[in-house]
């Protein structure tokens, strides 16, 4: 449990923004009123590397029995062959040249996919993890956010896109995000890499990404406390919010991402806010997936659900450090229609 001044703490943010007063967590079945708005995000390790062998029937049953308005998915390119660490060519990927097909075939007629950066440390030229965005509602892709070179290159660049869903007056803003990931800084070679990480360089390299992808998203707004706003991903990084069961030395500098998201942005940690005295993991052990939200997408939030279902619950693959389906559980939220102004 949580100290005095945390729980205080929660109380107040559950007065301000009169988020409903009982969060039970609970299966995502989509309740049977209309008037909500459902959002799925996963990251879905290697291009759903487990989907492959039965052309991904299981992966599309599952997000069909969830029944989502949007998805935002990380890492949606295909990279190796089912079952192995072998790289498949570019012209036998399926993805990510694939996904307006794949998403059909749950009900989305709109999608994006994040462009790549180029690297040379892949063998076709370019990065292997871009986010992608599939809606049941038009989308307008508003930018991508690559920083700049050489010291604030995004590592998995960012998009900003604008979703415009049925009975809300103001477009929906969706950020992407999936963050460089080790302890160790960027492109810093392999013999310093221990002395890199020892200095928490990978977690200040990951500050230096949110500044990028904050201004250049949310800060392009003269009040983003006004509009509607979610920006989630994999942000490979720790919560001090978690740190009663991490336990580690409140001073640590392992927090410093998610103490910019928390003291520097105007955005709400959605699940922290829903439930302040529960730790669900996004990854193995570790929550290092989030949703962030503005004030009116926190306000018209009905509940959050980070819980595995038998589907989603990882299982080793015995590959390398792969998992099926996948290394991260998903994300789903619910929010009221009505609410969001």
């Amino acid at each position: 449990m949580r100290n005095a001044i945390t729980n205080i703490k929660a109380i107040a943010l559950a007065l301000l923004f009169m988020t409903p007063a009982a969060f039970i967590p609970a299966s995502a079945k989509k309740p049977q009123e209309k008037n909500f708005l459902r959002v799925l995000y996963w990251n879905i390790q290697n291009g759903m590397w487990a989907g492959q062998g039965d052309n991904y029937q299981k992966f599309v049953d599952w997000i069909n029995s969830k029944e989502p308005d949007i998805c935002l998915f990380e890492e949606g390119a295909t990279i190796y062959y089912t079952g192995t660490h072998d790289h498949m060519p570019n012209e036998e990927r399926y993805l990510p040249s694939h996904w307006g097909e794949l998403c059909a075939r749950w009900g989305h007629q709109y999608h994006f996919v994040v462009p790549r950066r180029p690297s040379t440390s892949t063998p076709y030229g370019l990065t292997n993890y871009p986010g992608v965005v599939t809606s049941r509602f038009p989308i307008d892709s508003i930018c991508i956010v690559k920083g700049s070179k050489p010291d604030s290159v995004v590592v998995n660049y960012s998009g900003w896109y604008q979703i415009h869903v049925d009975g809300v007056e103001k477009p929906l803003n969706i950020v992407t995000v999936h963050l460089k990931n080790g302890k160790y800084g960027r492109g810093v070679p392999k013999d310093q890499q221990k002395a890199s990480a020892e200095r928490y360089e990978g977690e200040q390299y990951r500050v230096i990404e949110l500044t990028c992808i904050l201004n250049g998203t949310v800060r392009k707004s003269e009040n983003p406390d006004k509009e509607l706003w979610i920006m989630a991903g994999d942000y490979n990084s720790y919560s001090r919010k978690d740190n009663y069961k991490y336990k580690w030395n409140n001073a640590s500098l392992g927090f410093q991402a998610q103490d910019y998201m928390i003291f520097h942005s105007s955005l709400y940690d959605l699940f922290d806010c829903c439930y302040p005295d529960d730790f669900l993991p996004t990854c193995g052990n570790l929550r290092i997936d989030y949703m962030y939200v503005s004030k009116p997408m926190l306000k018209a939030c009905i509940d959050i659900y980070q819980q595995p279902d038998d589907y989603t619950k990882r299982e080793y693959s015995g590959v390398s450090s792969f998992y099926i389906p996948s290394d991260h559980y998903p994300i789903i939220a619910d929010f009221k229609l009505s609410k969001m102004k």
